[in-house]
């Protein structure tokens, strides 16, 4: 028979307002030896409640034989709990004694035995079996509220129906269990002591002693009610005691508190007088020990607030210590202290937020913002940026919170978004400073500058800098604007951080204020940008009142480099003596920053003011003449030598390359000054400088740099080239004209039109002088080319656009047409359009030899008659040339007569002082066309000897010549 209700076994798991209890089961085959674990059987914790039998918790066991079973604590806390163990084919609980708990222990052993072993009859387990029995009978009895009658009485479900169930249970037979039942109450009901009042009674039930049985369970239950009055009266005497313990115990506690928190004070007050002395790692150790403390006297009392907020606040503070003593360690162990604080502070704030503290949070959010803003100040590259941004993540996660200070966080946040954009790049940069200016200018919100002057210039020097810095990376009318605004909030700063107040801030505040004009004076041009350079140059000079050499050597050293620079900025703007003033004051501060950055001491420092002084040096001796140019190119060139002893091509590949082309500048500059094989000898050292500079410099990587030091190389080697002749001569002009060649190789006509023009016409030039010195067959080819360059050159050189250009191209291409390809029709046309454009003496001269040679002859008598003394005077030299140009005019023009009187004028004029100037005149044209032309076929010979004695300046030449036609001209 079933002892329950047909259908009420409920299969539930009870409501939980607690958390649940865990509780182990190890189930065993106690036959076993040892015992051995049983496994894959069900394991059920049951009780009964009103009646209905509830599954609390179940679980299969593992192959080790355990099972974890989730109990409430209601049911934990209830009596009548029973294991169950299902699906262990023959076995059954031994132990405990039929799966009964009178309390539920932390973890249960189950102990099983087969079916019919004779220790499941045993005392206990038949003690047990009818406890459990005699209450389910009791609970059945009660279901009914109906009179029953006597039959009906007997016929209801009693023990020995239930013995008879557990007998089967257990592998017995009814009788078997009927006959060790009775055994063992009548062994209870001989014993006369030992024996409790509950055991009689059940010995009794099961002989059918119900009168005896109900008087023994009423014993029971007098005795149970006598020990519920003695519990009651020493729980009221305990209760009495424990409010006068809990009273004691918080007495105490809150002097422990008390105690904790003079503890955690001292030792604050230890750890900073330690951060003082800059004992940083005796400081953190102070702080740390506080925080152990703290930590041992939480967990002793996990449930009190106030021990777990002083444990959190020295936390806090130990924190603190890591992030300062990370601060003062220059070492890479500084950096691996700013990371443990920044992770110290990190699980502070989740715990702060757990425990639903905005204000704590918020706090800590900012503190782990100033570690991640010191650690990404110590850092590089990407890495620093990654942890600024964190750091501004962080200080925008405090103002969420709500902090009572927000202006502060918004200037700690603004220090972080200024230090990512000075390391980051791009767009990236851009927006980082554009966010660090926002949060400055937030910042000065919530400071005024009579309630905290200091502080608020110090936020108005930070803004200026942001400022500063967007502006350099921005470009146009924004970058200026940038920089404008930079400069008032340094103004500002200023009017707090006076000369005689705040001396560091004044200079510092200088220098930034030099900077900015600096930066703004190169964006702009004309007088404004005159009037930010010299503001620029005064503010350094302020800053030098105090940042004296004495004092302070690097900073002073610094601002003169950086005083220099301005000059040099400045002097690009100005003309005559102003420039080279400008240019000898940059040169003095150059040379005061190289008293304190010495090559031992700064080497990459002192090589950078090193190539500067030469810049300057370069400059000024280009400004002006003599000696005193002649001193400051050599000293240019010893300023560049000198940065060449740092800048290395195998270290500083840049660096090498700028400064060999900066010293192929200043070596070109010297030959210009010079002469004969001196000139020579430094045009060659400056192609040396330029070949140098291109190992490094290539047309991939840089390619208008190549193409600017290819036009470098290009000039010296022509300007070589006019110093030499014959052969060495065609080479070097060959070598220029491969260098601009090149150059175009990156310059084109659309991209960089007048670039590209000049570019043409000094290859045409180059050109046009490799084939004067060139022989052979080499010269017809480098004519075409030459013309060809020349007329490219024309393509943007435009008489409207650029006349000035236009001129001098077709000056060079008309020379090249007369004297090189004698294409005389297409150099007469160029002469007239260019005497016709530009009537100087020059151009009406070539004009005059052109119409000779393109048989104008009366054109050329006609301005040969125009071309008096008068017109030549700033020229005399040329009287012989338009004399001699004027008689082959008129012989050409049948004026036989005329040409035999100008002969006679000129026989007059030969031997004059002065009237011949050797070199003064190239016939090569001319003397070709004179040689070719019929009607010079009569004494051609004595032509050209006229023409060339002329060229020479051989007056006796000229004389014999000129004796030679006379005959010739009377006939």
């Amino acid at each position: 028979m079933l002892l329950c209700l047909c259908g009420a076994q409920i299969a539930a798991v009870a409501q939980k307002a607690t958390a649940p209890r865990t509780v182990a089961v190890v189930v065993v085959n106690a036959q076993s030896q040892p015992p051995q674990p049983v496994p894959t059987v069900r394991v059920e914790l049951d009780f009964l409640d009103n009646n209905v039998l509830v599954t609390e918790a179940r679980d299969v066991t593992n192959p080790n034989g355990q099972a974890w079973l989730n109990v409430s604590e209601d049911a934990a806390q209830r009596g009548g709990l029973r294991i169950q163990v299902s699906g262990a084919a023959n076995l059954v609980i031994y132990q405990p004694a039929d799966g009964q708990l009178a309390v539920l222990p932390p973890s249960i052993n189950v102990s099983m035995l087969p079916k019919g072993s004779p220790a499941l009859l045993g005392p206990a387990q038949i003690e047990a079996a009818l406890r459990r029995l005699s209450l389910e009978v009791a609970s059945l009895r009660q279901q009914s509220s109906a009179p029953r009658t006597a039959s009906a009485e007997e016929q209801a479900p009693g023990l020995g129906e239930g013995i008879a169930e557990w007998a089967q249970t257990n592998g017995f037979s009814a009788e078997q269990a009927d006959q060790q039942v009775k055994q063992w109450a009548e062994g209870i009901e001989k014993q006369t002591g030992g024996v409790t009042a509950e055991q009689k009674g059940l010995a009794e039930l099961a002989l059918k002693h119900y009168a005896d049985a109900a008087k023994d369970f009423s014993q029971a239950s007098d005795a149970d009610r006598q020990e519920i009055a003695a519990e009651d009266t020493q729980s009221k005497s305990l209760e009495a005691e424990v409010k006068a313990l809990e009273a004691a115990q918080q007495a105490l506690l809150g002097q422990q508190r008390s105690s904790l928190q003079r503890l955690i004070d001292h030792s604050e007050q230890a750890a900073i007088a330690y951060r003082d002395n800059r004992e940083y790692h005796q400081a953190t150790l102070t702080a740390n020990s506080a925080e152990a403390t703290a930590e041992a006297e939480y967990k002793k009392h996990p449930d009190d607030k106030s021990f777990h907020k002083l444990w959190l606040h020295a936390q806090a503070y130990a924190a603190y210590m890591l992030l300062w003593e990370g601060e003062g360690d220059a070492t890479s162990q500084g950096l691996v202290l700013l990371a443990q604080s920044v992770s110290e502070f990190d699980s502070l704030a989740r715990e702060e937020t757990a425990l639903g503290n905005p204000e704590g949070a918020a706090a800590v959010e900012f503190a782990r913002g100033l570690a991640l803003t010191v650690e990404g100040g110590r850092a590089a590259g990407a890495q620093a940026v990654d942890l600024l941004d964190q750091a501004a993540q962080a200080y925008r996660s405090a103002l969420e919170g709500h902090t009572k200070d927000d202006a502060t966080t918004q200037s700690f946040l603004a220090r972080a978004l200024r230090g990512e954009g000075e390391r980051a790049s791009g767009d990236k940069a851009a927006a980082a400073l554009d966010q660090a200016v926002q949060a400055y200018r937030s910042a000065l919100d919530g400071f005024s500058k009579a309630d905290n002057p200091e502080y608020w210039a110090e936020i108005e020097g930070g803004l200026g800098s942001a400022l500063a810095d967007l502006g350099v990376r921005t470009a146009g009318d924004d970058a200026v604007a940038l920089l404008d605004q930079a400069v008032q909030a340094y103004q500002s700063a200023l009017t707090v951080d006076t000369k005689a107040d705040h001396p560091q801030e004044w200079a510092g505040a200088q220098i930034n204020l030099g900077n900015a004009f600096l930066d703004e004076g190169k964006r702009i041009s004309g007088e404004k940008a005159v009037a930010a350079l010299d503001q620029s140059v005064q503010a350094y000079r302020n800053a030098l009142e105090v940042d004296t050499k004495a004092g302070f050597p690097r900073a002073w050293a610094s601002t003169q480099f950086s005083l220099g620079s301005s000059l040099m900025y400045e002097e690009t703007l100005v003309s005559g003596d102003k420039t080279v003033a400008l240019l000898d004051q940059a040169v003095q501060s150059y040379r005061s920053a190289l008293e304190v950055y010495t090559k031992a001491g700064f080497p990459q420092v002192w090589a950078l003011i090193q190539l500067n002084l030469g810049l300057a040096l370069s400059h000024e001796g280009s400004n002006v003449s003599g000696d005193k140019a002649a001193a400051l190119l050599d000293q240019a060139v010893e300023a560049y030598r000198s940065a060449l002893e740092v800048y290395t091509k195998t270290d500083t590949p840049g660096e090498w390359a700028a400064t060999q082309d900066s010293l192929g500048d200043a070596l070109g500059y010297e030959a210009d000054r010079a002469s004969g094989d001196q000139a020579a000898g430094l045009f060659d050292r400056a192609a040396q400088a330029y070949r140098s500079s291109l190992e490094v410099v290539t047309k991939a990587d840089l390619p208008q740099v190549w193409a600017d030091t290819q036009d470098s190389l290009g000039t010296a080697l022509m300007d070589e080239g006019k110093l030499a002749s014959g052969g060495k001569a065609a080479t070097l002009f060959g070598q220029a004209a491969q260098a601009f060649q090149s150059e175009l190789e990156a310059r084109t006509k659309a991209s960089q039109p007048k670039e590209w023009a000049a570019t043409q016409y000094n290859l045409g030039s180059a050109l046009m002088h490799e084939e004067t010195n060139a022989s052979g067959d080499k010269a017809a080819p480098l004519n075409d080319q030459a013309a060809e360059a020349y007329r490219s050159a024309l393509e943007v050189y435009t008489k409207a656009d650029l006349p000035q250009n236009w001129s001098q191209v077709q000056s060079h291409l008309e020379g090249l047409y007369h004297d090189h390809t004698f294409q005389f029709g297409d150099a007469l046309k160029i002469a007239m359009e260019l005497a016709d454009f530009d009537p100087t003496v020059d151009n009406r001269m070539n004009l005059l030899e052109a119409e000779l040679t393109g048989a104008d002859f009366d054109g050329c008598v006609q301005l040969e008659a125009k071309l008096d003394d008068a017109a030549l005077v700033q020229q005399k030299a040329y009287t012989s040339v338009r004399d001699v140009i004027g008689l082959a005019c008129q012989w050409g023009a049948a004026d036989k007569a005329g040409a035999h009187a100008a002969d006679l004028r000129l026989l007059t004029k030969a031997d004059a002082d002065r009237y011949l100037t050797p070199g003064g005149w190239s016939f090569t044209g001319t003397l070709r066309f004179l040689s070719q032309s019929p009607a010079f076929a009569s004494g051609h010979a004595s032509w050209i000897a006229l023409f060339t004695a002329v060229q020479n300046g051989d007056s006796a030449g000229m004389t014999a010549a000129l004796h030679q036609l006379e005959p010739i001209l009377q006939q």
